[in-house]
Parts: structure tokens; C-alpha cells; sequence
């Protein structure tokens, strides 16, 4: 049996093992996925371990989605452009370092009803997991994307790798009386943080409005009962921890799966 894994730290509270060993059984494969609780300063050690005992890939979350690159032999170009990497694949020895998070989550605002194209919107959050969804909804037809960051020039400097990888801008203050999508890139409403939103100005969303959050555990943040009082539209990360599993289950398999899939994940993994 080939072993897949996802490290990160916290990473007991992920449900991408279920998800992929579920994809496994339905199409047939011989692939066991795990989880391993990998801490900072353990990164190096864990990803030589993880090459010698001939893991087929793993994928990448919080904290290590920036550090792991240094650990690899080649990068993506969107990778690279996104300064990121969620999905690593073992080729003959050789690390393979993708990033399927900017994809996965646009796949899931359409999936959820929620159209990007021609909208503003605003983002809390600029770190490994942000940027990604950052540069790809300002280079795919958002009429503006305001990105606000509790260290505003890590928000200033995404903003000058956009203008000048995809000629977009990015503004990091807040001038808009409302936006269409509001999204957390922050970990605000996880675990430790619970009781924690980005969000301070309601009054930027209202009926019309879409707030997503990329948390999924727990389902409901703070976030997104506060955008609910609001009549907001609310969507969690779900549906980007499926999409972006998917895309990255194709990575390590070289399978393409089937178009249903997703719905199958949400139907017979989380009872949706």
C-alpha cells in the first residue's frame, strides 16, 4: 500500500484523511493517508523521513506552507508566483512542490454559489494561506480586492508582487461602504481562537453580501454568525478542503477523478 500524509501543526483537528482514503476506496486505490503532527523546527527532519519511507506526497498545512519550499527540489510556477506550497509530490525521490489552495478555494466559491467575477472584495489575512487566494481572485476578474492585515506591509508587499506578476492592484484599506465577498484568511475563530473575529465594522456587508471563511473547524466562526446577524450569505472552508484535496489527489495519483466527486465527498464523508 502506497502512504499519503498531510503534516502541519495543529493537525489533529483535519479531516483530509477521511477525505482522501475515502476517494481511495471509491475509485479503487491502493493509497493510505495519515496525519502527522509535524512542529516547526521538526520540518527538515520530517520531510527527509517522509522521503525515506517512500511517501507518494503529502500535503502541506499551517504553519509550513512558506517553509517547506527550502526542502524541495522543484517548485511550480504558480507555487513560486504564490510564494506558498499546500501539495508535495514524491517523484523517484525527487520533491515535487504545488499549490492547489488558489484553485480549490475559486472551485469552491462557484460550487457554493458565489461568483467572484466583478466583485469587490475584501480579505482579512495575508499570510501562506491567503496569498494564493489573494493573487488568483485579483488575476481572475474581481473588480477590486481590498486585503487587511494586522502587519500592514506584509498586506503592502502582496500587493506590489500582484501589480507586478498580473498588473492588478490591491488596496489594504478599507474605502469601499460595502463589498460583495468577505473573506477570513486568518486563523481568528480556530480552536485557541474561538472567540476571536477579524471583523470589527459590520457595516461593510448586508443582505447582498457573501462572508467566507476558510476555517471549517469549527463550521460556525465568530466570523460568520456575526456576517449571519447581518443577512449575509456564509460559507466555511469546507468546500475548499475538498476541492483543493482533489486537485492535489490527482497530483499524487496521476488519476483524474471523477466530475462528481466532490458532491460524493460532501454527501457520504460530512453528510451534506
Amino acid at each position: 500500500m502506497k502512504k499519503l500524509a498531510i503534516i502541519g501543526s495543529p493537525v489533529s483537528h483535519s479531516h483530509s484523511p477521511a477525505m482522501h482514503n475515502f476517494i481511495s476506496q471509491k475509485i479503487g486505490a491502493d493509497f493510505n493517508y495519515s496525519a502527522i503532527e509535524v512542529p516547526p523546527e521538526n520540518l527538515g527532519q520530517a520531510v527527509a523521513a517522509l522521503k525515506d519511507a517512500g511517501y507518494a506526497g503529502f500535503n502541506v498545512t499551517a504553519p509550513h506552507k512558506q517553509e517547506i519550499m527550502q526542502y524541495l527540489d522543484e517548485i511550480s510556477r504558480d507555487a513560486q508566483i504564490f510564494g506558498a506550497v499546500n501539495t508535495v509530490v514524491n517523484r523517484n525521490g525527487r520533491l515535487f512542490g504545488y499549490n492547489t489552495d488558489a484553485e480549490g478555494f475559486y472551485m469552491s466559491l462557484l460550487h457554493g454559489g458565489i461568483n467572484p467575477y466583478g466583485a469587490d472584495i475584501l480579505i482579512f489575512g495575508a499570510g501562506g494561506a491567503a496569498c494564493p487566494v489573494i493573487m488568483y481572485l485579483a488575476s481572475h476578474g474581481a473588480k477590486s480586492v481590498t486585503v487587511i492585515n494586522r502587519r500592514r506591509e506584509r498586506a503592502l508587499d502582496i500587493a506590489r508582487r500582484t501589480k507586478e506578476l498580473f498588473g492588478a492592484d490591491i488596496e489594504t484599506e478599507i474605502t469601499k461602504p460595502r463589498y460583495d465577498i468577505v473573506i477570513n484568511c486568518t486563523t481568528l475563530g480556530m480552536e485557541q481562537n474561538a472567540g476571536l473575529s477579524p471583523m470589527t465594522d459590520l457595516s461593510v456587508i448586508d443582505r447582498s453580501s457573501s462572508a467566507v471563511d476558510m476555517i471549517y473547524n469549527p463550521p460556525e466562526t465568530l466570523f460568520l454568525k456575526q456576517a449571519k446577524t447581518h443577512g449575509a450569505k456564509t460559507m466555511n472552508g469546507l468546500g475548499m478542503l475538498v476541492f483543493q484535496g482533489i486537485l492535489a489527489y490527482e497530483l499524487f495519483t496521476g488519476t483524474k477523478l471523477p466530475q462528481d466527486m466532490a458532491d460524493m465527498i460532501f454527501r457520504e464523508v460530512f453528510n451534506l
